[in-house]
């Protein structure tokens, strides 16, 4: 038996937006748990336990999927200058009509992890402060 912890495998898709979370190191995990094999696959949240290595990896092969999708979402809403609030109100990880207390600082700490990287990887710039647009 393996437990995945917060990797909880939900069509959500995974969540990094806590204050100490970090999204690279959060990918290598999910790199990491595919060389586990068990029988059963334990998750938090709602998926609770997957039975099978098979099982597992086509879920977590869509979990993981997700991460890639959200970033070039944001990448094309980057076509032109946009900052981090149009970010917020375009909504990248909860769905518009979806009005949870939290939902805006989600979607502000995800974005804000995005465009680090997409900084980093030079996919984006900052065209004035707090403005950032694909390169």
């Amino acid at each position: 038996m393996f437990f995945l912890s917060d990797i909880d495998l939900t069509g959500f898709g995974p969540y990094y937006g806590d204050v100490w979370s970090d999204l690279d190191q959060f990918e290598e995990s999910l790199v990491q748990v595919r060389d586990e094999h068990a029988e059963y696959y334990v998750t938090f949240h709602h998926r609770g336990v997957i039975e099978g290595r098979e099982a597992f990896l086509d879920l977590l092969d869509t979990f993981h999927a997700v991460i890639p999708r959200r970033h070039q979402a944001m990448l094309e809403f980057l076509a032109e200058p946009r900052t981090i609030d149009d970010m917020v109100q375009h909504r990248f990880i909860y769905r518009p009509h979806v009005d949870h207390v939290f939902a805006d600082n989600v979607e502000r700490r995800c974005a804000a992890m995005h465009v680090q990287r997409m900084l980093v990887r030079g996919e984006a710039e900052e065209v004035e402060p707090g403005s950032y647009r694909a390169t």
